[in-house]
Protein backbone atom coordinates (compact mmCIF):
# COMPACT_ATOMS: atom_id res chain seq x y z
CA UNK A 1 0.00 0.00 0.00
CA UNK A 2 2.80 2.22 0.90
CA UNK A 3 4.45 1.35 -2.89
CA UNK A 4 1.09 2.62 -4.68
CA UNK A 5 0.84 5.58 -2.57
CA UNK A 6 4.12 6.63 -3.14
CA UNK A 7 3.58 5.88 -6.76
CA UNK A 8 0.46 7.89 -6.92
CA UNK A 9 2.15 11.00 -5.00
CA UNK A 10 4.97 10.73 -7.50
CA UNK A 11 2.80 10.49 -10.81
CA UNK A 12 0.73 13.92 -9.04
CA UNK A 13 4.03 15.72 -8.44
CA UNK A 14 4.97 15.23 -12.26
CA UNK A 15 1.48 16.29 -13.78
CA UNK A 16 1.56 19.74 -11.53
CA UNK A 17 5.35 20.13 -12.50
CA UNK A 18 4.52 19.57 -16.80
CA UNK A 19 1.54 21.90 -16.39
CA UNK A 20 4.47 24.01 -13.96
CA UNK A 21 6.69 24.03 -16.95
CA UNK A 22 3.81 25.01 -19.83
CA UNK A 23 2.77 27.68 -17.79
CA UNK A 24 5.66 28.88 -17.60
CA UNK A 25 7.02 28.34 -21.22
CA UNK A 26 3.64 30.73 -22.33
CA UNK A 27 4.69 33.47 -20.08
CA UNK A 28 8.01 33.52 -21.10
CA UNK A 29 6.71 32.81 -25.08
CA UNK A 30 8.21 35.70 -27.49
CA UNK A 31 6.52 38.91 -28.02
CA UNK A 32 7.58 40.56 -31.03
CA UNK A 33 6.76 43.91 -32.68
CA UNK A 34 7.79 42.91 -36.01
CA UNK A 35 5.01 44.28 -37.78
CA UNK A 36 5.94 47.80 -36.84
CA UNK A 37 8.71 46.65 -39.46
CA UNK A 38 6.71 44.86 -41.59
CA UNK A 39 4.20 48.33 -42.41
CA UNK A 40 7.13 49.67 -44.25
CA UNK A 41 6.86 47.01 -47.09
CA UNK A 42 3.11 46.81 -46.95
CA UNK A 43 2.82 50.69 -47.00
CA UNK A 44 5.19 50.93 -50.43
CA UNK A 45 2.69 48.75 -51.90
CA UNK A 46 -0.20 51.08 -51.02
CA UNK A 47 1.86 53.88 -52.60
CA UNK A 48 2.92 52.10 -55.43
CA UNK A 49 -0.46 51.11 -56.14
CA UNK A 50 -2.27 54.50 -55.31
CA UNK A 51 0.87 57.00 -56.92
CA UNK A 52 -0.41 54.45 -60.25
CA UNK A 53 -3.69 55.19 -60.53
CA UNK A 54 -2.85 59.00 -60.04
CA UNK A 55 0.17 58.93 -62.55
CA UNK A 56 -2.86 57.36 -65.15
CA UNK A 57 -5.09 59.96 -64.37
CA UNK A 58 -2.98 63.48 -64.37
CA UNK A 59 0.99 62.51 -65.57
CA UNK A 60 0.98 60.70 -68.74
CA UNK A 61 -0.60 63.20 -71.26
CA UNK A 62 -0.66 60.18 -73.67
CA UNK A 63 -2.91 58.17 -71.83
CA UNK A 64 -6.89 58.11 -72.07
CA UNK A 65 -6.66 60.48 -69.20
CA UNK A 66 -3.89 62.46 -68.94
CA UNK A 67 -4.76 64.84 -71.79
CA UNK A 68 -7.82 65.75 -70.48
CA UNK A 69 -7.74 68.55 -72.48
CA UNK A 70 -8.50 66.58 -75.43
CA UNK A 71 -11.24 64.59 -73.42
CA UNK A 72 -12.46 67.36 -71.31
CA UNK A 73 -13.96 70.14 -73.01
CA UNK A 74 -11.54 71.15 -75.36
CA UNK A 75 -13.25 70.46 -78.84
CA UNK A 76 -9.70 70.76 -80.81
CA UNK A 77 -8.64 66.96 -82.49
CA UNK A 78 -5.11 65.69 -80.40
CA UNK A 79 -2.06 66.09 -82.67
CA UNK A 80 -1.22 63.50 -85.03
CA UNK A 81 1.03 60.38 -83.13
CA UNK A 82 -0.73 61.77 -79.49
CA UNK A 83 -3.65 60.04 -80.40
CA UNK A 84 -7.39 59.27 -78.43
CA UNK A 85 -8.83 56.20 -77.25
CA UNK A 86 -10.85 54.37 -79.58
CA UNK A 87 -14.14 54.08 -79.98
CA UNK A 88 -14.48 58.05 -79.76
CA UNK A 89 -18.50 57.44 -80.57
CA UNK A 90 -18.86 55.65 -76.90
CA UNK A 91 -18.85 56.90 -74.33
CA UNK A 92 -16.91 53.93 -72.47
CA UNK A 93 -13.23 53.02 -72.81
CA UNK A 94 -11.30 50.34 -70.68
CA UNK A 95 -7.42 50.66 -70.09
CA UNK A 96 -4.54 48.38 -69.05
CA UNK A 97 -0.98 49.44 -67.22
CA UNK A 98 1.95 47.42 -65.80
CA UNK A 99 3.89 49.44 -63.15
CA UNK A 100 6.89 48.67 -61.70
CA UNK A 101 8.23 50.49 -58.58
CA UNK A 102 11.52 50.05 -57.06
CA UNK A 103 12.11 51.54 -53.14
CA UNK A 104 14.47 51.96 -50.75
CA UNK A 105 14.18 52.88 -47.36
CA UNK A 106 16.90 54.64 -45.72
CA UNK A 107 15.15 55.51 -42.35
CA UNK A 108 16.80 53.87 -39.54
CA UNK A 109 15.57 51.47 -37.64
CA UNK A 110 13.32 50.26 -40.77
CA UNK A 111 15.79 50.42 -43.63
CA UNK A 112 15.20 48.10 -46.32
CA UNK A 113 14.63 47.51 -49.97
CA UNK A 114 12.46 45.86 -52.95
CA UNK A 115 10.07 46.30 -55.57
CA UNK A 116 6.35 46.42 -56.10
CA UNK A 117 5.13 44.58 -59.13
CA UNK A 118 1.63 46.09 -60.32
CA UNK A 119 -0.79 45.16 -63.13
CA UNK A 120 -3.80 47.40 -63.46
CA UNK A 121 -7.09 47.16 -65.45
CA UNK A 122 -10.26 49.71 -66.04
CA UNK A 123 -12.76 50.68 -67.29
CA UNK A 124 -14.69 54.00 -67.39
CA UNK A 125 -17.48 56.31 -68.61
CA UNK A 126 -17.14 59.50 -69.99
CA UNK A 127 -20.08 62.26 -68.69
CA UNK A 128 -20.10 64.34 -71.93
CA UNK A 129 -16.92 65.85 -71.95
CA UNK A 130 -16.92 67.09 -68.60
CA UNK A 131 -16.49 64.80 -66.41
CA UNK A 132 -14.58 61.17 -66.15
CA UNK A 133 -15.75 58.15 -63.94
CA UNK A 134 -14.08 54.47 -63.64
CA UNK A 135 -13.44 51.72 -61.34
CA UNK A 136 -9.86 49.96 -61.70
CA UNK A 137 -8.72 46.15 -60.10
CA UNK A 138 -4.68 46.34 -59.35
CA UNK A 139 -2.66 43.40 -58.46
CA UNK A 140 0.32 43.40 -56.65
CA UNK A 141 3.05 41.92 -56.00
CA UNK A 142 5.77 42.98 -53.08
CA UNK A 143 9.22 41.55 -52.23
CA UNK A 144 11.61 43.26 -50.33
CA UNK A 145 14.53 42.72 -48.22
CA UNK A 146 13.88 43.89 -44.66
CA UNK A 147 17.96 44.64 -43.85
CA UNK A 148 16.83 46.19 -40.25
CA UNK A 149 15.84 42.38 -39.60
CA UNK A 150 18.01 40.41 -41.85
CA UNK A 151 14.98 38.84 -43.24
CA UNK A 152 12.57 39.46 -46.47
CA UNK A 153 8.85 40.36 -46.81
CA UNK A 154 7.42 39.19 -50.01
CA UNK A 155 3.60 39.39 -50.59
CA UNK A 156 1.11 39.24 -53.54
CA UNK A 157 -2.13 41.39 -53.15
CA UNK A 158 -5.34 42.88 -54.83
CA UNK A 159 -6.90 46.26 -54.86
CA UNK A 160 -9.98 47.67 -56.19
CA UNK A 161 -10.19 51.54 -56.96
CA UNK A 162 -13.21 53.90 -58.02
CA UNK A 163 -11.96 57.29 -59.56
CA UNK A 164 -13.69 60.28 -61.02
CA UNK A 165 -12.21 62.97 -62.72
CA UNK A 166 -13.72 66.28 -63.01
CA UNK A 167 -13.00 68.89 -65.37
CA UNK A 168 -14.17 72.65 -63.84
CA UNK A 169 -13.15 74.39 -66.30
CA UNK A 170 -10.45 74.91 -69.46
CA UNK A 171 -7.72 75.12 -66.82
CA UNK A 172 -8.73 73.38 -63.62
CA UNK A 173 -9.23 69.70 -63.08
CA UNK A 174 -9.88 68.27 -60.08
CA UNK A 175 -9.39 63.98 -59.31
CA UNK A 176 -10.49 61.74 -56.74
CA UNK A 177 -10.06 57.88 -55.84
CA UNK A 178 -10.16 55.49 -53.38
CA UNK A 179 -9.00 51.84 -53.29
CA UNK A 180 -9.74 48.94 -50.92
CA UNK A 181 -7.35 45.99 -50.94
CA UNK A 182 -5.42 43.07 -49.11
CA UNK A 183 -2.65 40.85 -49.45
CA UNK A 184 -1.20 38.03 -47.57
CA UNK A 185 2.65 38.12 -46.58
CA UNK A 186 5.32 36.04 -45.92
CA UNK A 187 7.96 37.11 -43.55
CA UNK A 188 11.51 35.67 -42.58
CA UNK A 189 13.72 37.17 -39.87
CA UNK A 190 16.97 36.11 -38.77
CA UNK A 191 15.93 36.63 -34.96
CA UNK A 192 11.78 35.60 -34.95
CA UNK A 193 11.99 32.77 -38.06
CA UNK A 194 9.03 32.86 -40.45
CA UNK A 195 5.47 33.60 -40.36
CA UNK A 196 2.47 33.75 -42.65
CA UNK A 197 0.12 36.77 -42.10
CA UNK A 198 -2.72 39.08 -43.69
CA UNK A 199 -2.85 42.69 -44.44
CA UNK A 200 -5.61 45.14 -44.94
CA UNK A 201 -5.23 48.26 -46.82
CA UNK A 202 -6.70 51.68 -47.20
CA UNK A 203 -6.46 54.80 -49.57
CA UNK A 204 -7.97 58.01 -50.31
CA UNK A 205 -6.76 60.46 -52.51
CA UNK A 206 -7.90 63.56 -54.05
CA UNK A 207 -6.03 66.51 -55.83
CA UNK A 208 -6.35 69.94 -57.62
CA UNK A 209 -4.53 70.32 -61.18
CA UNK A 210 -3.97 73.88 -63.42
CA UNK A 211 -3.01 73.76 -66.87
CA UNK A 212 -1.15 76.51 -68.45
CA UNK A 213 0.60 76.97 -71.87
CA UNK A 214 3.17 78.80 -72.29
CA UNK A 215 5.69 78.98 -75.18
CA UNK A 216 4.86 76.45 -77.61
CA UNK A 217 5.71 73.67 -76.64
CA UNK A 218 6.12 74.11 -73.13
CA UNK A 219 3.18 73.52 -70.61
CA UNK A 220 3.22 74.29 -66.85
CA UNK A 221 0.69 72.49 -64.37
CA UNK A 222 0.69 73.73 -60.63
CA UNK A 223 -0.64 70.53 -58.81
CA UNK A 224 -1.66 70.30 -54.62
CA UNK A 225 -2.97 66.72 -53.26
CA UNK A 226 -3.82 65.15 -50.02
CA UNK A 227 -3.90 61.73 -49.63
CA UNK A 228 -4.52 59.06 -46.82
CA UNK A 229 -3.19 55.82 -46.36
CA UNK A 230 -3.80 52.69 -43.91
CA UNK A 231 -2.08 49.82 -43.64
CA UNK A 232 -3.88 47.19 -41.09
CA UNK A 233 -1.40 43.92 -40.35
CA UNK A 234 -2.74 41.04 -38.86
CA UNK A 235 -0.83 39.38 -35.60
CA UNK A 236 0.73 35.81 -36.30
CA UNK A 237 2.92 33.31 -34.34
CA UNK A 238 6.53 33.07 -36.13
CA UNK A 239 7.72 29.20 -36.56
CA UNK A 240 9.67 29.45 -33.47
CA UNK A 241 6.71 30.21 -31.52
CA UNK A 242 7.01 34.39 -31.26
CA UNK A 243 4.24 36.47 -31.15
CA UNK A 244 3.36 38.93 -33.54
CA UNK A 245 1.18 41.38 -32.38
CA UNK A 246 -1.69 43.25 -34.85
CA UNK A 247 0.27 46.70 -35.92
CA UNK A 248 -1.88 49.35 -37.79
CA UNK A 249 -0.20 52.14 -39.47
CA UNK A 250 -1.49 55.57 -40.69
CA UNK A 251 -0.12 58.00 -43.38
CA UNK A 252 -1.52 61.61 -43.82
CA UNK A 253 0.37 63.07 -46.56
CA UNK A 254 -0.29 66.75 -48.37
CA UNK A 255 1.73 67.13 -51.64
CA UNK A 256 2.48 71.05 -53.58
CA UNK A 257 4.26 70.76 -56.80
CA UNK A 258 4.52 71.89 -60.25
CA UNK A 259 5.54 69.76 -63.56
CA UNK A 260 7.04 71.69 -66.79
CA UNK A 261 6.63 69.37 -69.39
CA UNK A 262 7.81 69.98 -73.21
CA UNK A 263 5.01 68.53 -75.17
CA UNK A 264 5.70 67.35 -79.07
CA UNK A 265 3.56 64.85 -80.80
CA UNK A 266 4.69 61.25 -78.91
CA UNK A 267 7.02 62.40 -76.70
CA UNK A 268 6.95 64.81 -74.11
CA UNK A 269 10.15 64.62 -71.35
CA UNK A 270 9.28 66.60 -68.15
CA UNK A 271 10.35 67.49 -64.46
CA UNK A 272 8.10 67.57 -61.64
CA UNK A 273 9.57 69.46 -58.19
CA UNK A 274 7.46 68.87 -55.10
CA UNK A 275 7.33 69.75 -51.40
CA UNK A 276 5.79 66.85 -49.27
CA UNK A 277 4.22 66.90 -45.71
CA UNK A 278 4.06 63.60 -43.65
CA UNK A 279 2.28 62.82 -40.90
CA UNK A 280 2.49 59.53 -39.49
CA UNK A 281 1.17 57.25 -36.31
CA UNK A 282 0.61 53.97 -35.64
CA UNK A 283 -1.91 51.67 -33.43
CA UNK A 284 0.67 51.05 -31.05
CA UNK A 285 2.54 54.08 -29.42
CA UNK A 286 6.03 54.91 -29.05
CA UNK A 287 7.13 53.38 -32.24
CA UNK A 288 9.73 55.42 -34.45
CA UNK A 289 8.48 57.46 -37.55
CA UNK A 290 9.56 55.68 -40.86
CA UNK A 291 9.19 58.64 -42.86
CA UNK A 292 9.79 62.51 -42.48
CA UNK A 293 7.87 65.09 -41.83
CA UNK A 294 9.07 67.19 -44.64
CA UNK A 295 10.69 66.30 -47.74
CA UNK A 296 11.20 66.99 -50.86
CA UNK A 297 10.86 65.18 -53.95
CA UNK A 298 11.89 65.73 -57.83
CA UNK A 299 10.38 63.25 -60.73
CA UNK A 300 12.39 63.47 -63.86
CA UNK A 301 10.68 61.41 -66.55
CA UNK A 302 9.71 60.86 -70.30
CA UNK A 303 6.00 60.19 -72.00
CA UNK A 304 6.17 58.61 -74.82
CA UNK A 305 3.17 57.16 -77.48
CA UNK A 306 3.26 55.75 -80.92
CA UNK A 307 -0.45 54.62 -82.28
CA UNK A 308 -2.58 52.77 -79.50
CA UNK A 309 0.52 52.30 -77.24
CA UNK A 310 1.65 54.79 -74.48
CA UNK A 311 4.39 54.75 -71.60
CA UNK A 312 6.59 56.70 -69.52
CA UNK A 313 9.52 55.87 -67.21
CA UNK A 314 10.46 58.68 -64.45
CA UNK A 315 12.98 58.63 -61.93
CA UNK A 316 11.80 59.98 -58.33
CA UNK A 317 14.04 60.99 -55.91
CA UNK A 318 12.85 62.32 -52.40
CA UNK A 319 15.12 62.55 -48.94
CA UNK A 320 15.83 59.11 -47.38
CA UNK A 321 13.89 56.85 -50.74
CA UNK A 322 14.31 56.40 -54.21
CA UNK A 323 12.04 55.36 -56.78
CA UNK A 324 12.21 54.08 -60.72
CA UNK A 325 8.63 53.52 -62.07
CA UNK A 326 7.93 52.73 -65.22
CA UNK A 327 4.86 51.92 -66.86
CA UNK A 328 2.78 51.30 -70.57
CA UNK A 329 -0.71 50.96 -71.26
CA UNK A 330 -2.62 50.62 -74.64
CA UNK A 331 -6.07 52.90 -75.96
CA UNK A 332 -8.70 50.51 -76.82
Amino acid sequence: MNLVKTLNNLIRSLIFFGGYLFLCSLALAQKSNTNANNAVPARSATLATSQAITNVITQNTFSGFGAFRFRLGEQAQPQEGVGMAAGEDSNWSIWATPVVSSFKNNIAPYTSTGRVALALAGIEYNYNDFMISGVSLAFDSTNSNTNYNGGTYKSTGTTLSPYLVYQINDAWMTDWSVGFGSSKPTTTSSLYGTGNTSSDRFFAAAGLSHRAELSAPFVLSQRISYNYYRDDLAGYTSSNNTINIPFSSYLYQTKLGATLAYEKPGFSPFITVSQIFNQQRYSIEGQSPSTFGSTYQTITGINVSKGIVYGTAAYQMERGATQFRIYGGIRF
